[in-house]
């Protein structure tokens, strides 16, 4: 029998703005929205009455396999990657991830995204590396793409090159994924117009970083309509700068937001929205909009990565559904000030995986086994054992571990 489950009267982001409805999920499926709906025989309800309800956030560029901790450097800064992937490596904290499985690293990484309300993620690395673990994470991996690890002199081998692999992606209709312009070197400037070059640049493509680019270059990226993700956080801790961003968003370029891996990035997409929202304000003395902010972790990566209509909320697409509870007025978006604690519900597939304690019922409706941890004094519940996994951590480097992206166990 298929699950089905209605969602009354909380505000649900459709067209821009936050609205009171009803949403009705019918197995994995979002299958009507509107207002006062009629739950059918045997549809459980769940009253969201006070709460918002978004599109689940997509963390746009992650690398999972590197979902560790401290972060490593900061003091010093870098004009390229490979420098700072050099100290990286020789560092003693590399050498002590070395020591936990690449399995567990993924889990770790799925549950950072999951407590932050993500539901999807792209994790920027070859097919071979990612596919043990498609669909056994307990958040989405994006697993449709062609892909190159950068554009330059000293680019990684990942894929068949930046000219194959856009054509490839051209014709499966599937995202272009690159680093370009990581870095403030001659390299790093030059690397849009060696894209060019390729004949790799246009609709598919999907650019990460893009630190030292002008006019001109953001120009060019607008022409060709490719897209354009942000890591604030990471950039400022290994450049000390970070893209011209507003650039981007003046001139119309699909924007999306990152974390980047955890020796260098946010947390979370939570801090890492909030550090956007504080970087654009020192370096613009304006505010980035909310709904900007939302767009940026919402509709703009669905319209990067293909991942069908950018409004997520519509009948027939996936339920993949965020719950927030922030104590704000119903119709404000306040999704910079969203920390663990707002985030109350996750559904992914129209399956509860991530919850407050409330949600209980629901969970034992699915028949899903659940782990209690407490955040900020309140009870969650989710799906699977983080906390087995942190043990398993633990083990493998031969101390009691914790990692800032987790809640405390």
């Amino acid at each position: 029998m298929t699950n089905s489950v209605l969602f009354q009267s909380g505000s649900v982001y459709r067209n821009g703005k936050l609205e009171d409805l009803d949403l009705q999920v019918d197995g994995e499926k979002i299958s009507n929205i509107d207002t006062n709906l009629s739950p059918k025989t045997n549809t459980f309800r769940v009253s969201l009455k006070g709460k918002k309800l978004y599109p689940g956030f997509i963390n746009s560029h992650d690398h999972l396999l590197a979902s560790y901790l401290p972060k490593v450097g900061g003091n010093e800064k870098h004009k390229s990657w490979l420098s700072y992937d050099n100290l990286y490596k020789s560092s003693g904290v590399f050498a002590e991830r070395q020591q936990v499985d690449p399995e567990i690293l993924y889990y770790l990484g799925a549950y950072k995204n999951l407590f932050a309300g993500v539901t999807t993620v792209f994790d920027h690395i070859p097919h071979q590396v990612q596919n043990p673990f498609r669909g056994i994470l307990p958040v989405k991996l994006i697993s449709d793409y062609t892909i190159a690890h950068s554009v330059g002199n000293y680019s990684l081998g990942w894929g068949e090159g930046p000219a194959l692999e856009y054509r490839m992606a051209e014709h499966a209709g599937l995202p272009f994924v690159t680093h370009l312009g990581e870095g403030l070197d001659d390299d790093s400037k030059q690397s849009l117009r060696q894209l060019e070059k390729m004949d790799a640049l246009g609709g598919h493509s999907v650019l990460v970083h893009c630190l030292p680019f002008g006019p001109r270059e953001v120009e060019k990226i607008l022409e060709k309509g490719a897209s354009v993700v942000w890591c604030p956080t990471s950039n400022l801790h290994i450049f000390g700068k970070t893209t011209n961003i507003k650039l981007f968003l003046d001139m119309g370029v699909n924007v999306c937001l990152g974390t980047d891996y955890s020796a260098s990035g946010s947390v979370n997409l939570l801090e890492e929205l909030k550090t956007a929202k504080s970087i654009y304000f020192g370096l613009y003395g304006e505010e980035l909009p909310e709904s900007t902010l939302l767009k940026m972790i919402t509709e703009n990566p669905r319209k990067a990565f293909r991942l069908g209509n950018p409004d997520a909320l519509m009948p027939g697409l996936s339920a993949d559904l965020l719950v927030v509870n922030d104590d704000k007025n119903k119709s404000e978006i306040t999704v910079s000030e969203l920390s663990w604690k707002h985030i109350d519900l996750v559904v992914i597939d129209g399956y509860p995986i991530y919850g407050s304690e409330e949600y209980k019922s629901l969970f034992l409706h699915f028949g899903l086994e659940t782990e209690e941890l407490s955040i900020d004094g309140k009870i969650k519940l989710v799906a699977g054992s983080p906390k087995k996994l942190l043990k398993q951590v633990s083990d493998s480097v031969g101390y009691k571990k914790s990692l800032a992206f987790l809640p405390n166990f």
